[in-house]
């Protein structure tokens, strides 16, 4: 039996073996999600390297968009591969996995702040 809604609509019966579509749309807006984070990372590497040519020492501009390109494309393929395995789970009726994209990206962003950090108090006195 179905609850008729609020606005009088009758949502559409779903088959019994297939989980609720909500979870899925979710799923995927999750994967958007950190899509965009990896795409905005990438962005910023292009930005240091553009704008920032000599970041403290020779090197450090390149070390610092070079970092951000790579914890973005790997933002982009572990986000993936989460969607993959949460799909999976979805389907399967089992819980979601655990996932430590989050704390990884995170340590990833912080090393390269700090090291941003670093480079700027070298090149500031250095003046």
């Amino acid at each position: 039996m179905t609850r008729p809604s609020l606005t009088g609509v009758r949502p559409p019966e779903e088959p019994a073996d297939h989980p609720d579509y909500r979870f899925t749309l979710a799923n995927e807006r999750t994967l958007l999600a950190w899509l965009r984070t990896g795409l905005a990372l990438v962005a910023g590497g292009v930005a240091v390297a553009t704008y920032a040519p000599d970041l403290g020492v020779r090197w450090g501009s390149a070390a610092v968009a070079l970092a951000l390109v790579l914890v973005g494309l790997g933002t982009v393929a572990a986000g993936y591969r989460r969607w993959r395995s949460n799909e999976a789970a979805i389907v399967a009726g089992r819980p979601l996995p655990a996932s430590w994209l989050l704390p990884t990206v995170a340590s990833a962003v912080a090393a390269v702040v700090v090291v941003v950090g670093v480079l700027v108090g070298i090149q500031v006195l250095g003046r």
